[in-house]
């Protein structure tokens, strides 16, 4: 099942890229000979007018075959002018584009759609308060749920977590559920993304409440060799009775390597499962590297669930798709100066085991995955590599520099660099996806 979501997936992603490509290839008179799903040889398909649609043997990746594109190939002259070695170059541009642009737009798409349709989160309340925080000298305890900040209505925890964030030195007015008003004085704080890298952010010291319900288990972890499932709640870790998931996960990054007795209801019913958590290493508040234990749950997601209009929806949409391609094209440069590590990269393994860890999550996580998967296919795609869209856009922008096409001899060699650095990074990422199955 886990292989036919991953292959779903891929298919829509590449699809809609060829898509792209097909559709203003057209537009612009180009004589397109082949659609195709794949690559290798012809399994199946259908000759609809001047166009073969067709599902070719290999299905990692597809391709459009336009009349024209390769130098080499002999004239036609039923299709003079309809050749794409014939359209200007911002003709040409325009196509090599369109499929990365289809991947973007299909991105803002699904967040428009999943904002429109509403996604679960945490109701804004307050699960733990740190000592001598801003939070603490305010007044705040766990418990509390807030539903407005300076008389804007906060509508989940993710909402009131932005507005801390970008509003650190200032004070904010939180309106609670009893009617009372709070006013809370912002600290500034230190926040790491995905990478490590550090930003200024507000900050009040106020944790969120998440019930220790898990929502997901990572197939190979402590928890999934276990058995924990979704759905279960965790009761208590060694006889201690744990009020949340925050706590939870405190006691379990504490404990490295420790055997732990977990009390799981399920459904009703009690069970114990002795796990270990896998000792991991990760960056502290103060930049430090620390090994934590973990066991690979993540928990339930919120009951609330969070709607936006249709125009809001559409700027948010765009919004977090810009935020995730800033961060795929950040990835991309911090592999280039090994700042992160070449065995991160990951290929369809990779991809099949993360479809399934979303699919579990449920349609939202989902559909999500699907969307960042499709801006890193639209980022990946105008690398300037040889064979890759980037690639084709290179060559388009030297001619137009130079005002002369390049020789066949010339592009032969360009294509043939581009496509063996095409396949020694595949390899290299099916290695990587290996490692992660039989290295431990």
């Amino acid at each position: 099942m886990n292989i036919v979501i991953a292959i779903i997936i891929l298919g829509v992603l590449i699809f809609i890229h060829e898509l792209g490509h097909f559709l203003v290839a057209k537009l612009n008179g180009v004589y397109v000979e082949k659609f195709s799903l794949g690559f290798g040889p012809r399994l199946l398909g259908r000759k609809i007018g001047e166009t073969d649609y067709c599902l070719s043997a290999f299905p990692l990746g597809g391709y459009v075959k336009m009349y024209g594109e390769q130098p080499e190939e002999e004239t036609d002259p039923s299709r003079e002018g309809r050749a794409f070695s014939d359209k200007k170059p911002w003709q040409r541009a325009s196509i090599i584009l369109a499929g990365p642009f289809a991947n973007v737009l299909l991105a803002v798409v699904v967040f428009w759609g999943l904002f429109m349709s509403g996604y679960p989160d945490y109701p804004a309340v307050i699960g733990d308060v740190k000592a001598g925080s801003p939070a603490a000298e305010a007044g705040l305890a766990p418990g509390d749920r807030i539903v407005s900040s300076d008389g804007a209505p906060v509508r989940s925890w993710s909402d009131f977590q932005g507005i801390v964030a970008d509003n650190p030195g200032k004070t904010l007015n939180l309106t609670l559920a009893d009617g009372r008003i709070v006013p809370v004085a912002v600290a500034y704080g230190q926040a790491e993304d995905v990478f490590g890298d550090r930003q200024t952010v507000g900050e009040i010291g106020a944790l969120l409440y998440v019930p220790a319900v898990i929502g997901a288990v990572h197939e190979g972890t402590p928890a999934g060799k276990a058995g924990l499932m979704p759905g279960d709640k965790i009761v208590s870790i060694n006889s201690q009775r744990l009020p949340s998931w925050n706590a939870s996960a405190e006691y379990i990054r504490k404990r490295p390597g420790e055997p732990l007795k977990f009390e799981i209801d399920r459904a009703g019913e009690t069970l114990t499962l002795e796990i270990t958590p896998e000792m991991s290493e990760i960056t502290g508040e103060n930049g430090e590297k620390i090994n934590v234990g973990l066991i690979g749950i993540n928990p339930k997601a919120g009951d609330v669930m969070v709607r936006y209009g249709f125009f809001e929806s559409m700027v948010k949409g765009f919004e977090k798709s810009y935020e995730f391609t800033a961060l795929v094209f950040k990835g991309f440069v911090k592999l280039v100066q090994r700042a992160v590590p070449a065995d991160s990269l990951g290929g369809p393994i990779m991809i099949v085991q993360m479809a399934a860890d979303s699919a579990q999550s449920g349609l939202v996580a989902l559909l999500t995955f699907m969307a960042v998967i499709s801006l890193n296919l639209a980022v990946f795609n105008l690398l300037p590599i040889p064979a890759l869209d980037g690639g084709h856009l290179l060559i388009i922008i030297i001619e137009s520099v130079t005002r002369r096409r390049l020789s066949e001899r010339v592009l032969g060699n360009f294509q043939m660099v581009g496509f063996a650095l095409l396949m020694c990074l595949m390899v290299f990422a099916f290695y990587n996806d290996l490692s992660r199955i039989f290295i431990k």
